[in-house]
């Protein structure tokens, strides 16, 4: 869906349109990272997965129509600007609580570790899919057809949580939420931050390894053109390996839990992860670029479930929405972000250079997580 509205707005409109546009898709990730987790806890994390699926559904079925009947480029242009702002207004509270939800389902332990690690890898394997099916679908319906279908999924979705069981302890916790809203959905992210400089710590790490990951995504084109001397199909493999390595890594943990403390999996992974980006950064063929984007993709998809399950277990059951709001936004934000500011001097510096500095800097994030505050007792 997100790349046929990108396609449209870059051929029957102007490609200036598409980083707004993005940007109107992260604005309600950051009005609403502050309240999310509170509002999460008053509803419930499973029926704000239901509920937010069932609007967007909704919405897409409405936008699709709509679009059928748009007379001209400007209704069309208003059209597809409103839809991203509200449907990533309920991202905004799913995100957090499809990744709280899996507290809500059972208690701390290595099938929840598991549990999460699965869901890590369905976006993953959603994220490889998603565009590759996207063609096609564009091809044969149109954008309306695939609004549609979106739509649809959306409403599917929907069901299928409706069959999610909840930990005895949660329903019961449900069934008295009236009598206790006076102290549902009361912690802040400034309480939970002051109360717990472990996850205050990891979150400015998670943070730190987003903004300075995230040019890599600039990256990949330019070594493509420049480096390998390839067109846009060896920036296709490359993405690909990118993807396939995540989906691996995630897919691997929802079957297999790591040996360790927490800290140290987190560490490790991460520190691979910043290897294989230095690796990268001094690839001179397509092969080798390929290979490094594998392993990079492979343990950082491994480092963000640690550090889900980490949030998970480091925060109190009332607090795991609050966190992961925070997380939610830094996910979103960091990359538009990082991007605008790395882009608008790409032409003015030594692009293998400035990789190779922020695949370093990377490195000593990871290797810096041992010095967070309580870290050593997890």
């Amino acid at each position: 869906m997100s790349v046929g509205m990108i396609w449209v707005l870059t051929t029957r409109f102007d490609p200036k349109f598409v980083p707004w546009f993005i940007a109107f898709g992260a604005l309600p990730h950051l009005l609403f990272a502050s309240q999310s987790g509170k509002w999460i806890n008053r509803w419930g994390a499973l029926p704000t997965v239901i509920w937010a699926d069932a609007l967007r559904g909704l919405l897409f079925l409405i936008c699709a129509w709509l679009v059928a009947h748009a007379d001209t480029d400007t209704y069309l242009l208003g059209l597809l600007f409103i839809t991203v702002l509200i449907s990533n207004v309920a991202g905004a509270f799913f995100n957090p609580a499809i990744l709280s939800l899996p507290v809500a389902m059972m208690e701390a332990s290595q099938k929840r570790d598991k549990l999460t690690a699965l869901i890590d890898s369905c976006f993953s394997f959603g994220n490889v899919l998603g565009p590759l099916l996207s063609v096609a679908t564009y091809a044969m319906a149109g954008l309306g057809g695939m609004l549609a279908i979106n739509g649809l999924s959306y409403f599917f979705s929907a069901f299928l949580a409706l069959g999610i069981k909840l930990k005895p302890s949660q329903n019961a916790a449900n069934g008295a939420a009236d009598q206790a809203s006076d102290s549902v959905g009361k912690k802040s992210v400034r309480d939970v931050l002051k109360t717990k400089p472990v996850i205050s710590g990891m979150l400015v790490t998670f943070l730190l390894m987003n903004f300075f990951l995230a040019p890599l995504m600039i990256f990949m084109p330019w070594y493509a053109k420049n480096i390998y001397s390839e067109g846009i199909t060896g920036l296709a493999k490359l993405e690909i390996f990118l993807a396939v390595g995540t989906v691996a890594g995630g897919a691997l943990l929802s079957v297999v839990h790591l040996p360790g403390s927490k800290s140290k999996r987190i560490m490790y992974s991460l520190c691979l992860m910043a290897v294989a980006y230095l690796g990268f950064t001094f690839s001179h063929n397509l092969l080798l670029g390929c290979l490094c984007l594998l392993v990079l993709g492979f343990f950082l998809a491994l480092a963000n479930v640690l550090i889900l399950t980490f949030f998970q277990s480091s925060a109190d059951p009332d607090e795991v929405p609050v966190v992961m709001g925070m997380v939610n936004l830094i996910s979103v934000a960091s990359l538009p972000i990082s991007m605008g500011i790395v882009g608008a001097f790409i032409d003015n510096i030594s692009v293998p250079t400035f990789a190779t500095v922020c695949a370093a800097i990377v490195i000593a994030i990871a290797l810096s997580i041992r010095f967070i505050p309580g870290i050593r007792a997890i």
